[in-house]
């Protein structure tokens, strides 16, 4: 198949879309298919180098001409769109709330096959106005896709809210290198430990600085427990308020907060840490918390979004009521006094983990482009 994807943003901008996006090229390159993303240069411009022979597959890439709200636009990219779609089989449109992926729908119509997938819908009260706004206008695109993916069932009732039938969404989640994860090296993982300063047991977290990420109520969970806590991500404005709140609780000495690592580096900690937590607000899907259980790791997530979804109570994992900074602690000592539960959920989540595998998620979607193109015969 000639499939083309298109994202508002791709690498090297590290996120999860970009990763979704990545990686299904990747994947589908290595089946045969012959691959194209189109996409933009936002938050990558200047840093941009040609990764075709690496990734096997083709970039095209334009300016991005502006960001409002979240709402990216090229008019390039939408010029290009409509020059060459006839030269694709499928059309692949990622990310609600990217006006890229959600013009390219309404100008593809019925003209092209057309998979959807929102990778999170946007629910923080971040913007809310204008989320509304989008939602009942620029979001109604979205009908005009063939089939639309959705990360876990959390989403179904969000599509039926925009109008979309069931019978067109299908379930397909992000994915995880799994052998990256499996593949632990002590000598390594001292290194990382030497060079980030970091002794003893400590309680790992990974997620953009963000408020919505729930980092706040983490580092006060931790206050009076016998265990360290890291937290690793790019910095979206909420760094150094994490810094004062760690300084104002008297914890400054057991809160790291690491941005930019490699993400050698981040496999690292995700092989050391003693638990993994995910405390956030809202979460589309939750690829760190299967990274986490791969590493063999329990995990605590909080009851919003998607978590549920993946995690089941005291089976692969715990859940601990958002924002409660209570009932986290709770949750935190429990895995700190009981061996027996904590490996336990470690041995269940490390199995859960081997149905996200990239080659999975790669053979699913594809299956799905297959579909697509024999309902339009």
């Amino acid at each position: 198949m000639r499939i083309l994807q298109i994202t508002n943003s791709f690498f090297p901008v590290i996120g999860g879309q970009e990763k979704v996006v990545l990686e299904l090229s990747k994947g589908l390159a290595k089946r045969g298919h012959k691959v194209t993303v189109l996409t933009t240069d936002y938050l990558c411009k200047g840093k941009v180098k040609s990764e075709e022979e690496k990734f096997g597959f083709k970039i095209v890439r334009f300016k991005n001409d502006y960001w409002f709200a979240g709402y990216g636009y090229s008019r390039g990219a939408m010029r290009w769109l409509k020059e060459n779609y006839r030269n694709f089989d499928v059309v692949h449109c990622h990310g609600y709330n990217r006006y890229l992926a959600e013009f390219s729908l309404r100008f593809l119509g019925n003209k092209k096959p057309t998979i959807f997938s929102p990778l999170g819908f946007v629910h923080t009260k971040k913007n809310l106005f204008f989320k509304k706004v989008h939602d009942l206008t620029i979001g109604k695109f979205i009908k005009k896709a063939t089939y639309a993916t959705a990360l876990s069932k959390s989403e179904f009732e969000y599509y039926k809210k925009l109008g979309v039938k069931k019978k067109k969404i299908f379930e397909i989640p992000g994915g995880v290198n799994l052998d990256d994860f499996s593949k632990k090296n002590e000598k390594r993982l001292n290194v990382f430990r030497e060079k980030y300063s970091i002794k003893g047991d400590f309680i790992l977290s990974v997620g953009r600085l963000h408020e919505s990420k729930g980092f706040q109520y983490l580092i006060k969970a931790i206050k009076g427990l016998e265990i360290n806590l890291v937290i690793i991500g790019k910095d979206a404005g909420f760094k150094k308020e994490l810094e004062r709140i760690a300084k104002d609780q008297g914890l400054q000495e057991k809160v790291k907060i690491l941005d930019g690592i490699s993400d050698e580096e981040k496999v690292d900690a995700y092989n050391s840490c003693f638990a993994f937590v995910l405390f956030s607000e809202w979460e589309g899907f939750g690829i760190v918390v299967i990274e986490a259980m791969a590493a063999g790791k329990p995990v605590i997530v909080s009851d919003r979004g998607s978590l549920p979804f993946l995690v089941t109570d005291g089976e692969n994992g715990l859940i601990a009521t958002f924002p409660s900074v209570e009932e986290l602690t709770k949750k935190l000592k429990e895995l700190l006094k009981n061996d027996k539960l904590r490996l336990k959920l470690a041995r269940i989540s490390k199995k859960f983990s081997r149905a996200f595998s990239w080659g999975n998620i790669v053979r699913k979607t594809e299956k799905l482009y297959k579909k697509a193109l024999e309902d339009e015969k």
